[in-house]
């Protein structure tokens, strides 16, 4: 079972199944227990992303921290929106090697508490099509 402050690393169908985030994997930290899983993303920090044009309004930069997160560069943790899905279980194997602090899941709360912060709710099917370690929960 994954729980709150988690991170596991997975492919996301989003917007798409041929999206880079469905070809790629990334780390997302889990947000919610129970059922209902939520998720937010992080990945490696570009300096673009900084930059007033960037699609990240949003965001927090975490440095590698072993008593903070499991992170191994500089990432950035994107407060914009979330991913929901439900009636999955998610194998352990994809969890990193530690969970993320209660620190920094505070910061991430606090961080997406905005009119903007937007929840897309995964289709589960697609979710374990790309990842072999996610399945339906019958």
């Amino acid at each position: 079972m994954i729980d709150i402050a988690d991170v596991i690393t997975m492919r996301i169908p989003f917007p798409n199944t041929r999206s880079e985030l469905a070809f790629q994997a990334h780390m997302y930290i889990c947000i919610q227990n129970g059922n209902n899983k939520e998720f937010i993303k992080c990945q490696r920090f570009k300096t673009a992303y900084l930059l007033e044009d960037s699609p990240l309004n949003h965001i927090l930069i975490e440095e590698p921290n072993k008593n903070r997160n499991p992170f191994i560069k500089i990432t950035i943790i994107d407060c914009d929106k979330s991913f929901c899905v439900c009636y999955v279980i998610t194998d352990k194997k994809l969890l990193a090697t530690r969970n993320v602090c209660n620190e920094l899941l505070d910061s991430i709360m606090e961080k997406i508490n905005h009119s903007n912060f937007f929840k897309e709710n995964l289709d589960p099917i697609p979710l374990c099509e790309l990842n072999c370690l996610i399945r339906l929960n019958k």
